[in-house]
């Protein structure tokens, strides 16, 4: 087959990216044969029985950049027919090396499904880290926003003091003056002493 590359960018949800990675591994679940779309094109794959699996994550600041790499090579029974012939003129195995054989083919396919279901919880796993972020930085919010209310009303209650000690001082300046006032005093005097 001549070498083909199909190389596509696109930003999507984390929901989106959750339903392309579930329908990839359901697919590589049910059978050798996946198809990929990707902006209106699609791509039918023969997946070989042995997988290839290559996680790689990297954090640098805020950004984090997650790498999932399959690779395999095309099964030998339906892609090599001149393999199959050598095979077949070959001396036959015997029953303990087919046996053998077995063994690691089943040993293969439960390592590929082992690798999927570790793919899917560290999937999971980070999306639950996100979400979990995500509700702290909320959290973060309503308590700055608590906050910020919190200071209006201490700065409220502040100038309401400063108005009641404004209001005290000029109650105590009134009664000063009328305490100091010789005419108010003559009054009072004149007022309490019998007329002549």
């Amino acid at each position: 087959m001549p070498k083909v590359e199909i190389k596509r960018k696109s930003r999507l949800t984390r929901q989106e990216v959750s339903e392309r990675l579930i329908a990839l591994g359901k697919a590589l679940a049910d059978g050798s044969e996946i198809e990929l779309s990707s902006g209106g094109d699609s791509i039918e794959l023969a997946v070989g029985d042995s997988i290839e699996w290559e996680l790689e994550i990297e954090i640098d600041g805020d950004e984090t950049e997650l790498e999932i790499e399959l690779k395999w090579k095309d099964n030998p029974e339906s892609g090599d027919v001149a393999g199959g012939a050598a095979a077949a003129d070959s001396d036959a195995p015997s029953d303990s090396d087919s046996a053998d054989d077995t063994a690691d083919d089943t040993a293969d396919d439960s390592d590929s499904t082992a690798l999927e279901v570790i793919a899917i919880e560290e999937l999971e796993v980070a999306a639950e880290l996100e979400e979990d972020a995500e509700t702290r930085l909320e959290i973060a919010a309503e308590l700055e926003q608590q906050a910020a209310a919190e200071l209006i009303v201490a700065a409220a209650l502040q100038d309401d003091a400063e108005i009641e000690l404004e209001t005290a001082e000029l109650l105590d300046a009134e009664t000063l003056v009328e305490d100091d006032d010789p005419a108010a005093e003559g009054e009072a005097a004149a007022g309490g002493a019998p007329a002549k």
